[in-house]
């Protein structure tokens, strides 16, 4: 007879799980973050922060933190030996239509400490380390783990859900039944460590290669380099001598940097794995346990991070009572294409600097197909990342100019001092409806407070109601009105006279959008999402239960 804990599991204290954790505190949702480990990693392996990830970070409350312990990126620079300086490829993220147009380089083990400290900081949580998951098994309404304390004594607890943020060997993921398809696409290592005779730009990502070697550089915050190194025959990745192997490969590349004493190196078997899926009953499985593939374009922590992004705000409100299971079903039909995206994203830019057993002159013309770095950059940033095609405006509704229901929700300046931004009102862990008053000002007020109050009476608490107006009196208070001084907003989400009902996911995906007239399509919509007042669930596990 095992005991039920009240609390959510989450296996892993990665990325994936710490902002997992965040999600489902910030809703009330307690949780428990076990992870094998010794201890915080001092090590860094992923090292890149996507401008997406930047939007959710600020969002929660962290990006002024990152920007501290960061350096900023303005994109990839690919040296093809043929070609002279000025005339390399780029992706140059500066043009990006974000409030980060660019990326940040930071050590991962200082990222993952971030994080760490705003969950303590926040919600006296801390990861549970040298406790380890070594059994689990699904009992119907619960999940019965056995863990491995400390001590190396046992523990048999039961739990109404269990995440694997576990990584790329997940157990959850095993203990699930849940196959991992893929396959091994190269061997790389990497290495930091101090460099001398550095003469490129160091605050690009630097990609150097030729018909059978590979290697990027960029600097890290601190004073330690980034080294990538890959070649088919894993001759030098493997070597024993990893400082010499890597000079040898600089060398050979006309690199020119000395290598000095490496503070860290690994080598490792690029995969490119996706699970077949990512739920089976209670057990979830997010991030690096559900796909994996190359490090080109640095998207992989990106990724699993929007994950666990996605199925925070759906988990809570299962746990809530607000929501039914079924809304898990959204988890996987949203983000796996997205995995897969990133896979093939990651493989184009593979194709280009590790296309071994080809000349780099026959690789350029991936750089010259037209579109390739505004395709590239909004792919590896993940600004163009969407739902599009798993989502549903409401029935009945006319179709208007602007984001399509799916796509990520524009940010735009609305007051200019003191400064206030449209993602400064979404900050909060609610659905947002923004009342965008067109020519009829009065009435389409009328009908946005009449929609507001409608959803407040059959989703209370689910949805945060904001009036994007100066009108003093009509009905929304200070915290929920907002002027447009700029016309950012009608602009970015192509508004005009006919006004505009917007739905924003906590996510920060546009839901729904449509004419004032049309706002009580929104509360169907919702439904989707939420069970209505009236019809709610009880809360999905009480401490009672037992197994």
């Amino acid at each position: 007879m095992s005991k039920v804990q009240n609390e959510v599991l989450i296996v892993g204290g990665g990325p994936s799980g710490l902002i997992m954790a965040h999600e489902l505190l910030r809703r009330r949702v307690p949780v428990r973050v076990i992870e094998k480990r010794q201890g915080p990693s001092h090590t860094t392996r992923a090292m890149t922060i996507h401008a997406r990830s930047m939007e959710m970070f600020e969002h929660i409350g962290l990006a002024h933190r990152l920007e501290e312990v960061c350096l900023e990126c303005p994109g990839n620079i690919y040296h093809f030996p043929h070609l002279p300086e000025e005339e390399q490829p780029r992706t140059d993220y500066r043009v990006l239509p974000t409030r980060f147009p660019f990326y940040y380089k930071i050590n991962q083990n200082d990222f993952e400490q971030v994080l760490r400290e705003h969950l303590f900081a926040q919600y006296s949580l801390r990861p549970e380390y040298q406790t380890e998951l070594t059994g689990l098994v699904d009992r119907g309404n619960v999940v019965e783990a056995t863990i491995q304390l400390p001590d190396g004594s046992s523990e048999q607890i039961a739990y109404p859900w269990v995440v694997g943020c576990d990584g790329v060997r997940s157990f959850v993921r095993d203990a699930a039944g849940i196959a991992f398809v893929g396959e091994e696409v190269a061997v790389m290592s990497m290495m930091d460590v101090p460099l001398t005779n550095v003469t490129f730009d160091d605050t690009w990502m630097n990609y150097f290669f030729d018909k059978d070697l590979f290697m990027n550089c960029t600097k890290l915050p601190g004073k330690y380099w980034r080294i990538y190194m890959s070649e088919p025959s894993g001759e030098y990745v493997f070597a024993k001598d990893q400082r010499q192997a890597f000079q040898d490969v600089a060398d050979k590349l006309g690199i020119g940097f000395t290598v000095g004493e490496p503070e860290w190196v690994t080598a490792w078997q690029i995969r490119n794995n996706i699970a077949e899926r990512y739920r089976t009953g209670r057990m979830l499985i997010c991030g690096d346990a559900s796909h994996v593939h190359s490090p080109s374009g640095g998207q992989g922590m990106n990724g699993c991070m929007q994950d666990a992004f996605n199925l925070g705000w759906k988990l809570a409100a299962i746990w809530n009572g607000a929501a039914q299971e079924s809304i898990l079903d959204s988890y996987e039909r949203e983000r796996k294409p997205i995995g897969e995206q990133i896979s093939e994203g990651a493989m184009a830019t593979h194709e280009i600097v590790m296309g071994f057993g080809i000349e780099p002159q026959d690789r350029l013309h991936y750089t010259r197909e037209p579109g390739w770095e505004a395709r590239t950059i909004n792919l590896v940033s993940g600004l163009s990342h969407n739902y599009i095609a798993v989502t549903q405006n409401p029935e009945g509704t006319t179709a208007v100019a602007g984001p399509t229901p799916g796509e990520r929700a524009p940010d735009a300046l609305l007051v200019r001092e003191p400064k206030k931004r449209i993602y400064d009102v979404l900050r909060h862990p609610q659905f947002t409806l923004l009342v965008i008053p067109g020519k009829d000002e009065a009435r389409h007020v009328a009908l946005g407070r009449a929609l507001r109050d409608e959803l407040d009476r059959r989703f209370p608490g689910l949805i945060a109601g904001f009036l994007i107006s100066d009108r003093s009196d009509a009905g929304f208070d200070f915290d929920h009105l907002v002027p447009d001084e700029t016309g950012e907003v009608r602009e970015r989400y192509q508004i005009g006279d006919e006004g505009r009902i917007l739905l924003v996911r906590p996510d920060l995906y546009l839901g729904a959008a449509c004419l004032p007239e049309e706002g009580e399509a929104i509360s169907e919509y919702l439904e989707q999402w939420f069970t209505p007042h009236a019809e709610a669930a009880p809360i999905v596990c009480a401490p009672a239960l037992a197994v």
